[in-house]
């Protein structure tokens, strides 16, 4: 019966503590990050070159679309990740953003970036 008692206490006291330490959330803490996209690139980047078609994509001939999100902090990169067709231009596509693009000092936001890749005839 004691035995009964206690589980139940330490059960109850294991409630209590956990819902304690749950985070209230208020509006601002359910905020997301923006996410940008169809904003002209000269206004947010300083140098925005189109990416080369990957060599090897080419010679197999791969074609595709890649999706390249960014965030942004006051113009610094601080992560990016890629979703395409095939990776290998998912892969290249990224890279080149993180080598190639520059953004202004003044932007902060989450930034998707649309790649097309297609051969010409």
């Amino acid at each position: 019966m004691i035995k009964i008692h206690v589980t139940r206490s330490l059960f109850a006291i294991a409630a209590i503590v956990t819902l304690c330490s749950v985070p209230v959330t208020s509006p601002a803490t359910e905020l997301h990050s923006l996410v940008v996209t169809g904003i002209a690139l000269g206004k947010v980047t300083v140098a925005h070159p189109t990416p080369e078609y990957p060599r090897l994509a080419l010679q197999y001939g791969i074609e595709g679309m890649a999706m390249v999100t960014v965030k942004v902090q006051n113009g610094e990169i601080v992560e990016a990740s890629a979703s395409a067709d095939a990776p290998i231009i998912g892969l290249t596509s990224k890279e080149w953003i993180l080598r190639c693009w520059k953004f202004k000092r003044e932007v902060t936001g989450v930034f998707t970036i649309p790649i097309n890749y297609k051969r010409q005839a």
